[in-house]
């Protein structure tokens, strides 16, 4: 039996995201700062907003307890759902 520990995936081509399902933690990147260094600052909900180093402009959020905090009843079995679930999350950090 094959089990997924890692999903990852890009929304609209603006975002890349990586979901590690074990550590249940949400990593959102844009794209077009992928590779910018960046500093991370820990928002009031216990995250880490990732700021790109030269503008100061937010380019990343890291989620902790993703699942735990907004999922739903069972956690999906299918790589698809869970790209699924995750899409309007980052489509909010892009906004």
């Amino acid at each position: 039996m094959v089990k997924a520990e890692v999903i990852e995936g890009i929304v609209d081509d603006l975002l890349r995201f990586h979901y590690d399902i074990f550590a249940d933690v949400l990593s959102i990147r844009l794209l077009a700062r992928e590779t910018e260094p960046t500093i991370g600052d820990v928002t009031d909900e216990g995250d880490i907003l990732l700021r790109e180093e030269r503008t100061d402009l937010p380019v990343g959020l890291t989620v902790v307890s993703w699942w735990k905090r907004f999922g739903r009843g069972v956690f999906p079995d299918s790589s698809s759902e869970i790209s699924r679930l995750i899409e309007p999350m980052t489509k909010r950090f892009a906004a």
